[in-house]
């Protein structure tokens, strides 16, 4: 029974579905009437109700339970045994406990890693002893549930941890986008002229501050779709994708950068349309982050190469620049969250390396893989391989 509710309780996650798996377990394999788990408050000595079943609302609601007037041998650390609850002393509720049909009553200590985090009460609805192997029994379960308990609300902590920092990242993304697009507006109000004449040094400076604005929104829209895909994966409905729509629309997105900065964009699609399975938006994620890349890392005169072919059972796409590389020794940390090379920091001083960390991890929740070759000085090529639909 010990090792079936040890199971039991270790795949429940989060505390009150543990601790609801923990009364009605034990009121079925006890025969007993209840069971209730009542967690210490310290500041307040009061024990407050955490989980019970078999028990009427009227009984649970019947008052505060105070930690040293109830049952207190448990919180000492030993189990408290009462035959009679309508008379014995130790009982706080002792007329309360007559009308709910309870005769016996057994609190054990949850004993946690450093300390007793609170009590576990059996109620019975007529005169019963416990053996001493039913106290054996119990004692270990609870000390087994009271590590369980603090676990879980370790879980519940850092779960509720991180739904606070995905709500920041979303708030601050979201907060920040509005303010930044109005600034770069009114700095390309100012470098269009359209306030007075600028000298030559004052244009440098606006330059400046606003291919800083462009980079912190880059790094800003990178952490809300990282947000997004991660908190959107569990509902993602994946349908049959054609990689070379994907890809013309992602050339007509980024042919005016690309000639902006003196590039030139070649790509080769075959006759054939090339099916896997995924989203619009996993997709542009994809391809967007390793346009940008390279348009961003090709110095002007430098030309892009977009290419899409298969196998038997693979679809194959491939994006080729001319610019800076990659070292031999940066290769194996390019695709680390937050790794950059210095080459890349030179050029944009204001990444945060987490594009092509992303890019992988969408890449591999669609089944596919993603290399790289390149050399220092002489271009990237990144492979990217799905499985056809």
């Amino acid at each position: 029974m010990l090792n079936q509710l040890s199971r039991g309780i270790s795949s429940t996650l989060g505390l009150y579905p543990r601790l609801d798996f923990i009364c009605k377990s034990i009121v079925e394999f006890m025969g007993v009437k209840g069971v209730a788990i009542r967690l210490l408050d310290e500041k307040a000595n009061r024990l407050e109700l955490a989980s019970a079943c078999g028990l009427s609302e009227a009984y649970i609601n019947k008052g505060p339970v105070d930690a040293d007037k109830s049952l207190a041998k448990a919180l000492e650390g030993e189990p408290h045994f009462v035959l009679d609850a309508s008379n014995d002393p130790a009982v706080q509720y002792p007329e309360e406990a007559r009308k709910e049909g309870i005769v016996s009553m057994v609190a054990l200590p949850l004993k946690g890693r450093e300390k007793v985090i609170g009590t576990l009460r059996l109620y019975t609805d007529r005169r019963r002893y416990f053996s001493q192997y039913e106290f054996n029994f119990l004692s270990a379960l609870s000390s087994q549930g009271a590590i369980s308990i603090e676990n879980a609300k370790i879980y519940d902590t850092l779960e509720r941890q991180d739904r606070a920092k995905d709500e920041f990242i979303k708030l601050m993304t979201h907060e920040l986008k509005g303010p930044f697009m109005a600034i770069q507006s009114f700095l390309e109000v100012m470098l269009k002229g359209y306030v007075g004449a600028l000298t030559e040094k004052q244009q440098e400076l606006i330059k400046r501050m606003y291919r800083r604005i462009e980079s912190v929104m880059e790094v800003s829209t990178g952490l809300l779709d990282i947000y997004q895909w991660q908190s959107g994966r569990p509902d993602v409905k994946r349908v049959p994708l054609s990689m070379k729509g994907q890809i013309e629309r992602a050339l007509d997105l980024f042919k005016a950068s690309a000639q902006e900065k003196g590039l030139s964009l070649n790509v080769a699609l075959p006759d054939e349309d090339l099916i896997l399975m995924g989203t619009e938006e996993e997709m542009d994620k994809i391809l967007n982050n390793l346009i940008t890349n390279a348009i961003k890392y090709t110095p002007s005169g430098g030309s892009i190469f977009l290419g899409l072919s298969s196998s038997e059972s693979q679809v194959i796409f491939r994006v080729k620049d001319t610019g800076i590389g990659i070292s031999d020794k940066d290769i194996p940390k390019i695709f680390d969250e937050f790794f950059r090379t210095q080459e890349a920091k030179k050029i944009d001083p204001y990444g945060r390396g987490i594009g092509l960390d992303f890019v992988k991890k969408v890449v591999e929740s669609l089944g596919g893989t993603i290399s790289v070759k390149s050399e220092k000085g002489n271009g990237a090529e990144f492979i990217l391989t799905f499985p056809k639909a």
